[in-house]
């Protein structure tokens, strides 16, 4: 009995002190020479200290009544709201926090409680505006550009998350998770320098944070560190052995190091877990292919036809896996079999095609074509395939009428032309491939592919080289984030003699184009010239990787060792 009254006195002294303090400080809207109601301080003064005690229905009644006595309280209203977010209650959170803002337009803290409330009943594109003004009236509350960055990341407007973030750890450089979100929305930018230096400082403040193998690991990838990224990825898998998404992007990256083995193992994981998966099948056959593992990649081929018997998709992987790994006769029986018991479909000739051509027979697969096109003259695919065909062949003047007929009879398909104007280039007509593209850029001025094509030809044969970098320049104003216009600029610059500029581009154009080879020897290029050997060569091991056939590029790293 004792102690509950004098817990009951505790109580009493506090709430004595509590309105002694409200009143020597009364909040802004209640403050004055005169208070327009004591009996609302009170309330006010009360609701605070229940609210301290975890008592948060009980002060929100109080600060309804006082809200009832004074009701251009502002601050009252946004402390209603607070509570009741805290709470979970967005609506009346929401609610309030309108309230506030109706008397003052400009408190920041309503405006975060407005946008908070928002997102918290998933009214997404309503809560950015709010948001986004918080920050501006005030930028010291860490708070609003963490919400502000929440938000943002549901609308998937990425670069929005990465200012967020990073102005959320410039407030506090000890949020580890704030670091984690910001590396993981510079990543998603491509800009995986920055992305590297932030996940460092997450890992240094909690390093057993969940995820934080595999953007590590994604990271390191992207930046040329491939055993890491392996070792990476691989303790991600010890812990979530389920995440046949990382197990993928291991098997490739192993398969890119020619490390087949480790990829076909890796590869029958993905297979046992996904077995009617069309796409699985294809990348434990293709490693085990690789790995001279034959016997476990017709396994796996033969699964995909029992799981898919009458999927053509599926025929076309076994045909063309097959035709590319020694097993050309079986690839040409079985697309021909298809083909016979299927004679009007235009794909079964195409297919037959394809297998003749990758193993090796030519002018059988150029006879399928030929089939094709007559049988099927409203075909583009049927005339792409010819062309292509022959165009990888050299018979260049060939392929080069095929796709003129082909422009005259789909004038509409603009492909078409950058084929024919690419196929005049590599016959050394460089007139007439710019010619080809300017009549794209006379019916469309501002047609971005025309322009970067026209300023890419320019530059790889060192012509008109100012005109090459405006043209590109006014293509990347269309489409900013296309990693080929970039590596077009690059070039461009690489060739003025601006290696700074066109290290720039192309370090992000390597990232944008997910490793593109062309791209790998073009920054190899530019390090290069800049005396950065080690670097120069890592480049062009990573074209090769790409592109094992490019003597180009195999004679310039030679010159490096």
């Amino acid at each position: 009995m004792l102690k509950l009254c004098y817990a009951a006195a505790g109580m009493f002294l506090t709430a004595c002190t509590a309105i002694t303090l409200a009143a020597a400080h009364p909040p802004s809207d209640l403050a004055g020479s005169i208070y327009p109601s004591e009996e609302a301080l009170r309330h006010y003064a009360f609701g605070r200290l229940l609210e301290e005690q975890g008592a948060a229905p009980d002060a929100l009644a109080e600060y309804f009544r006082t809200l009832m006595l004074d009701v251009g309280a502002s601050s009252v209203a946004r402390r209603v709201s607070e509570v009741a977010g805290a709470s979970g209650e967005p609506e009346r959170s929401l609610e309030f926090a309108e309230k506030a803002l109706a008397m003052n337009p400009r408190d920041a803290r309503a405006l975060w409680l407005k946008g908070a409330a928002l997102l918290n009943l998933g009214r997404d594109a309503e809560a950015i505006e709010p948001l986004e003004a918080a920050t501006r009236i005030d930028s010291t509350q860490v708070d609003y550009y963490r919400t502000l960055a929440r938000c943002a990341e549901r609308l998937d407007r990425i670069p929005m998350v990465a200012e967020a973030y990073r102005r959320a750890v410039w407030l506090d450089d000890q949020d580890a998770e704030s670091w984690f979100q910001l590396a993981a929305a510079e990543a998603r930018l491509g800009r995986f320098g920055a992305a590297d230096s932030a996940l460092l400082q997450s890992i240094d403040l909690n390093p057993l944070r969940p995820g934080i193998f595999f953007l590590h690991g994604w990271i390191a990838e992207n930046l040329g560190r491939n055993a890491q990224a392996r070792e990476l990825y691989a303790q991600h898998l010890k812990i979530h052995k389920d995440d046949q998404a990382t197990r993928r992007r291991l098997v490739l990256l192993l398969l890119r190091d020619d490390l087949a083995a480790e990829a076909a193992r890796e590869a029958r994981i993905i297979g046992k877990a996904y077995p009617d998966d069309i796409d699985a099948a294809m990348l434990e056959a293709e490693s085990s292919f690789r790995a001279k593992q034959k016997r476990e990649a017709m396994q796996a081929l033969d699964r995909l036809s029992r799981r898919h018997p009458d999927d053509f998709q599926a025929l076309s992987i076994r045909v063309e896996l097959q035709a590319r790994n020694g097993r050309a006769k079986d690839a040409f029986r079985e697309a021909e079999a298809w083909m016979a018991e299927h004679p009007d479909e235009l794909r079964g000739r195409l297919l037959a095609a394809r297998a003749r051509d990758l193993g090796g027979e030519v002018e059988p697969a150029l006879e399928h074509l030929r089939r094709a096109v007559a049988q099927s003259p409203d075909s583009i695919a049927a005339r792409v395939m010819l062309a292509r065909t022959l165009q990888s062949r050299k018979r260049l003047e060939e392929a080069e009428a095929v796709w003129t007929e082909a422009v005259a009879d789909f004038p509409e398909v603009e492909g078409l032309i950058f084929d024919l104007a690419t196929c005049r280039e590599a016959r050394g007509d460089l007139a007439g491939a710019e010619q080809a593209v300017r009549d794209v850029l006379a019916r469309d001025p501002e047609n971005p592919q025309a322009l970067n094509f026209l300023g890419y030809l320019y530059a790889d044969h060192d012509l008109k080289l100012d005109e090459s970098v405006d043209l590109i320049q006014r293509a990347l104003a269309i489409d900013p984030d296309n990693g080929a216009y970039i590596d077009s600029l690059g070039w461009a610059y690489y060739r003025l003699g601006r290696l700074v500029e066109a290290r720039e581009q192309l370090e992000r154009a390597v990232v944008l184009t997910r490793g593109d080879p062309v791209v790998h020897e073009h920054l190899g290029d530019v390090y290069k010239d800049m005396q950065l050997k080690d670097l120069a060569k890592e480049q062009y091991r990573r074209s090769l990787a790409g592109d094992s056939t490019n003597a180009r590029v195999r004679a310039k790293l030679a010159e490096l060792r």
